[in-house]
């Protein structure tokens, strides 16, 4: 699980980069749209990545705690208590 969180943290950092870029090319003084879009496809696609890999964690702390978190609370702890979820499953 340490090896996906790290990757999963990672992959965040690419994405929110790649939001930038987008954004970046769409500013008036940058305006390029064909760049734009690349980055925002790249992002789109990394999104789905993330998505899956907060899925993998989710499904961890299910399995984790024998159904005492359900699913949707752990979906939630992902967002809502990120960095005490990845201190607990580090030493898990």
């Amino acid at each position: 699980m340490k090896e996906v969180l790290k990757k999963l943290r990672t992959l965040e950092a690419e994405m929110e980069e790649a939001e930038n870029q987008s954004e970046y090319w769409m500013e008036e003084e940058h305006l390029d749209m064909e760049k734009s879009n690349s980055y925002e496809a790249e992002a789109d696609r990394m999104y789905q990545e993330v998505y899956k890999m907060h899925n993998q964690v989710a499904d961890f702390i299910v399995s984790l705690t024998s159904g005492q978190i359900d699913k949707v609370t752990a979906m939630l702890m992902m967002r809502q208590r990120r960095s005490d979820v990845e201190r607990i499953l580090e030493m898990a």
